[in-house]
């Protein structure tokens, strides 16, 4: 989606970059034929306030960050200039929408008319794309089409940012879009299923049906207010209360159960969101009309995916199956290779590899 370039001299190599409130993470691909290699990955810190629910507050901060080098997990500073990049879930408008018996080339009307009922912008003030989605069966007499649309500002911010670092933007893409790339395989794209995207200061919930995204909330619930319960619970610094976060997860043993007891607000909090999504899902118009099966499991996947027992807790407690994602699940890596980066770690990468693999494609 918000493609700027659709062609490039001698196809330089590209890379995902993933920029959220707090860190920005990278990865480059090589792609030979058919198969992948995980070139280089990084992340760097952005100082707090630079960014703020997904909108760049200091533009010339940002771009200090970008231009002061992303240095990679090995410490190499990261040279190269083309980009596939992240735009923020928290400020996305996403429908999926039938409009029947209509023409391919009158699709991009269609949308412009339907977002004026959908979008609390005035037209002048969003950048929007679509996508025809996949005719399922029963559907011949309609095409079902997927809107994204975002504040205008938010999206020449993030542009604006990226080219005066010196960089060349690709395209933009909903993180959505990139995680679900990286960790839905092939075999299970029509599959309905909720992918959980947990991150230092929010909580995604992403559905995925019938070879598509459906729709995604964001709430403000994130790994940083585990981190400051545990703190405030048993009286440690932030620093010790990340690795007693670590270190017990969700055990009821662990100091008695105190982090357990200190979790529990937020995880009630998470779990009650969830249920809100899947009811949404049951009643939603894109699961009626395209015949859409009922939420088959849950993926797991974030840099707080990786909470001990946190994927136990949620199967048990919404009762449906809960994994913790594979982030390399489309990277064709040679046969036999192990994935350089350690799968604990992997999965706080899902979103920059799924941009990468989109930037290997470009």
């Amino acid at each position: 989606m918000f493609e700027f370039l659709t062609r490039r001299v001698l196809n330089p190599p590209a890379f995902g970059l993933d920029i959220s409130d707090l860190t920005l993470k990278f990865v480059g691909l090589g792609r030979q034929g058919r198969e992948h290699s995980l070139r280089y990955f990084g992340e760097m810190p952005i100082p707090p306030g630079v960014v703020m629910d997904g909108e760049i507050k200091k533009e010339d901060d940002l771009i200090a960050v970008l231009i002061g080098g992303l240095r990679t997990a090995a410490g190499k500073i990261m040279r190269e200039r083309f980009v596939v990049a992240s735009l923020p879930e928290e400020k996305s408008f996403v429908r999926v929408i039938e409009l029947p018996g209509i023409k391919p080339e009158d699709v991009g009307h269609a949308v412009r008319w339907e977002l004026e009922g959908v979008v609390p912008l005035s037209f002048k003030d969003i950048t929007f794309d679509y996508q025809l989605l996949m005719r399922l069966a029963g559907s011949d007499d309609h095409r079902d089409v997927l809107i994204t649309a975002f504040p205008r500002k938010i999206v020449e911010s993030y542009h604006r940012v990226l080219a005066a670092a010196g960089l060349v933007p690709l395209a933009l893409e909903l993180e959505s879009q990139a995680i679900s790339r990286a960790i839905i395989a092939p075999e299970l794209l029509s599959r309905p299923q909720i992918i959980i995207d947990s991150g230092a200061l929010r909580t995604s919930f992403i559905i995925f049906a019938g070879g598509s995204l459906i729709f995604t909330k964001s709430i403000s619930v994130g790994g940083h207010d585990f981190e400051t319960a545990i703190a405030k619970s048993l009286g440690l610094s932030e620093a010790e209360a990340r690795q007693v976060k670590i270190a017990a997860g969700l055990s009821k043993i662990y100091r008695s159960g105190q982090v357990f007891q200190a979790l529990e607000p937020q995880l009630r909090a998470l779990t009650a969101e969830l249920e809100r999504e899947l009811w949404f899902y049951r009643d939603h118009p894109a699961k009626r009309h395209r015949s859409l099966g009922d939420i088959e499991r849950i993926i797991l996947c974030g840099g707080d995916a990786n909470l001990i027992g946190l994927d136990k807790y949620i199967a048990t407690t919404i009762k449906k199956p809960t994994v913790l994602g594979n982030p390399f699940a489309n990277v064709k890596l040679e046969s036999g290779a192990i994935p350089p980066i350690p799968r604990n770690e992997a999965l706080k990468y899902t979103t920059a590899l799924g941009l990468a693999l989109r930037a290997a494609q470009e």
